[in-house]
């Protein structure tokens, strides 16, 4: 019989490397470090910080363009939602002009399940779009806490819908808007 030894477990998390001095006063701005302006997240919060939230990560930030100058058409349009749910809202980017399919992308906007909406950081998906490589759909889900768990994974556009309906140039489902 072997003897068992009871070896203490000890665990140490390594402490955070130390930031740039020069991005100090924006950490601070965003609520990051200590000192910053946005308030820490809780219910009573969250309207301010939804407020707050544009289509940029950055209050204050100009609205990006989303065409890129014209290389990509943006629509907004309703796709059918659950049984008994209302439809749902997707952002679509399509190449203004392409020759054939191309991939999709279904971006699913960060938020932490609580904030935002389907235009809501998709501006690092533009030149892809603009370079004829993708079509974007960027779904809205339902926010929690006023759609629960699980609201959210299951009130939002499918990846089987946006696929055959997005990725196919010129088809009766471009959107309008």
């Amino acid at each position: 019989m072997t003897e068992q030894v009871d070896t203490p477990v000890v665990c140490t998390t390594p402490p955070r490397p130390a930031f740039d001095p020069e991005l100090i006063p924006a950490l601070e701005a965003m609520g990051v470090m200590p000192g910053g302006s946005a308030p820490a997240l809780s219910a009573e919060t969250l309207p301010v910080m939804r407020s707050m939230l544009g289509e940029t990560a950055v209050p204050g930030q100009p609205k990006p363009d989303l065409t890129a100058g014209g290389l990509v058409t943006v629509g907004d349009r309703q796709v059918p939602g659950p049984a008994g749910e209302p439809g749902i809202a997707v952002l679509i980017l399509r190449p203004a002009e392409t020759a054939g399919p191309v991939p999709g992308i279904y971006f699913v906007h960060p938020g932490g399940m609580v904030m935002g909406d389907r235009r809501f950081l998709v501006e690092p998906l533009v030149p892809y779009v603009a370079e004829g490589k993708a079509v974007v759909v960027s779904v809205e889900y339902r926010l929690a806490p006023e759609h629960p768990d699980p609201a959210l994974l299951f009130r939002t556009a499918t990846p089987d819908w946006c696929g055959p309906q997005t990725t196919r140039p010129n088809s009766e489902s471009t959107p309008t808007g």
